[in-house]
C-alpha cells in the first residue's frame, strides 16, 4: 500500500471540510441495538487523557444508544490479548493499537472487520489491514519548554541533540513505534528517506543522549514531565501536549519533520459479545464519531469529511495552519511496521535498556 502524503496530512488537519451526507449501512454512527443490548465490551487504550476522551465521544453515547455496556482498562499491551486468545480466556474486546502491533495479529488475535463495519468514510490510504478501524492520527513534534530558553528557543528537530547549546532533561514515551522515528528525524534522516528506519543509527542517538534521555512509560508520564516544568525537550504526542498546557504547561513547537501516524481499533477473538464488537467498531468509523474525538482530544479524524468543533487554543496544536513549517510530513509506514515490528521493539528495548 503506497501512501499518499498529502492526503494523509489532510486527514491530519481536517477541521475546515464539509460533512458529506451519511449514506450506506454505516451512515450517520447508527448501530443495530436488536440482540446487543446487556452486553459488555471492555474497551483498552492507552489511558490517561485518552481513555477520558474515548469514553465522552465513544463509549457513553454507543451505550446510551444500544444498551451496551463498557468496562475500561489500560494501557494497550499486545502481548497480553496474545496470552489471553492462545489460553482461550479472552477479558478484552476492544482494543486501540499502533498498527505494527495490530496488522501482525490480524486474523489469529484479532477479527476480520465484518460487513456490519461501513469503512467508506474513512481514508481509504488509512486502511492498513482487514482487521482494524483507522481512528485517529497522531502528531509528535519538538515541544519545547519556553521557560527554559526564553528569547533562545530550540529551532530545528536536530536541536533535540544539542545538550550543549541547549542543556537539560529530553523525554520521550518508552516506546519503539513513533520513538525510533523521532530519533531518526532528530539525527538529520529527512522524511523521504525514513523508511526502512535504520535500527543501529537509531541505537547510536540513543546512546549518545545517555542520561539527557529520559524515557516516560506512559501518556500519563508525558503529561506529568511536560507539567512539572523538569524538562528542556520532548519528542511528544501534540494532543497530550494541548492538555498539559491548559494545565499550566510553558510550551513551544518545532513543526519542522513532525512526524504522523493513525491507530487502529481492533476487536479482539474469543470475545462473549462479538456482534457488539462489530457495532462498537462500525459506530467509530463514522464522521461524527471521530469529530466527537477530536473534541475531546486534539488529534486528527481519519474521516475527511469531519468536521470537529476545536477550541482555538487547541486547534493550534494540530498540523492545520503549520504546513509549511512542517515541510515534507513524516508519516508512518504500515508495510514496514508489519514486516518488522517484532526486531524494531526487541531493538528499542536493547538500545534504551540502562
Amino acid at each position: 500500500m503506497h501512501l499518499n502524503r498529502k492526503l494523509a496530512l489532510g486527514v491530519v488537519t481536517s477541521l475546515s471540510l464539509f460533512l458529506a451526507t451519511a449514506c450506506g449501512s454505516g451512515g450517520g454512527g447508527g448501530a443495530d441495538a436488536d440482540g446487543i443490548s446487556g452486553d459488555q465490551l471492555v474497551f483498552v487504550n492507552f489511558g490517561s487523557d485518552g481513555l477520558t476522551a474515548a469514553k465522552a465521544a465513544w463509549l457513553d453515547p454507543f451505550a446510551k444508544k444500544t444498551g451496551v455496556r463498557f468496562a475500561t482498562d489500560s494501557p494497550s499491551d499486545p502481548a497480553k490479548v496474545k496470552a489471553m486468545v492462545e489460553a482461550g480466556n479472552t477479558t478484552w474486546d476492544v482494543i486501540d493499537l499502533d498498527i505494527g502491533s495490530g496488522m501482525k495479529g490480524c486474523g489469529t488475535l484479532y477479527e476480520k472487520r465484518s460487513k456490519a463495519v461501513d469503512v467508506s468514510k474513512i481514508d481509504p490510504s488509512l486502511l492498513a489491514d482487514d482487521c482494524g478501524v483507522p481512528i485517529i492520527m497522531q502528531t509528535l513534534a519538538l515541544v519545547y519548554n519556553k521557560a527554559k530558553f526564553g528569547d533562545d528557543p530550540p529551532t530545528s528537530i536536530k536541536d533535540f541533540l544539542d545538550t550543549k547549546r541547549f542543556p537539560g532533561k529530553r523525554v520521550t514515551l518508552n516506546y519503539a513505534a513513533g520513538g525510533l522515528e523521532g530519533m531518526l528525524l532528530a539525527d538529520g534522516v529527512a522524511s523521504k528517506d525514513l523508511y526502512p528506519l535504520d535500527l543501529d543509527r537509531a541505537a547510536k542517538v540513543v546512546k549518545g543522549l545517555g542520561s539527557d534521555l529520559s524515557l516516560v512509560p506512559s501518556l500519563a508520564g508525558q503529561s506529568e514531565a511536560l507539567e512539572s516544568g523538569d524538562f528542556a525537550m520532548c519528542w511528544c504526542y501534540l494532543g497530550r501536549a494541548a492538555i498539559s498546557e491548559e494545565h499550566g504547561a510553558d510550551l513551544g513547537v518545532v513543526w519542522e519533520n513532525a512526524y504522523s501516524g493513525w491507530d487502529m481499533l481492533y476487536a479482539i477473538k474469543g470475545s462473549k459479545s462479538p456482534k457488539a464488537q462489530q457495532e462498537f467498531l462500525n459506530y467509530v468509523a463514522t464522521p461524527e464519531a471521530q469529530a466527537a474525538f477530536t473534541e475531546q482530544l486534539p488529534y486528527g479524524p481519519t474521516t475527511p469529511s469531519a468536521t470537529p468543533d476545536v477550541p482555538a487554543g487547541r486547534a493550534k496544536w494540530l498540523a492545520k495552519g503549520h504546513e509549511d513549517e512542517i515541510g515534507t510530513p513524516s508519516l508512518l509506514d504500515p508495510r514496514w511496521w508489519d514486516k518488522n515490528t517484532d526486531a524494531a521493539f526487541a531493538a528499542w528495548t536493547e538500545m534504551t535498556a540502562g
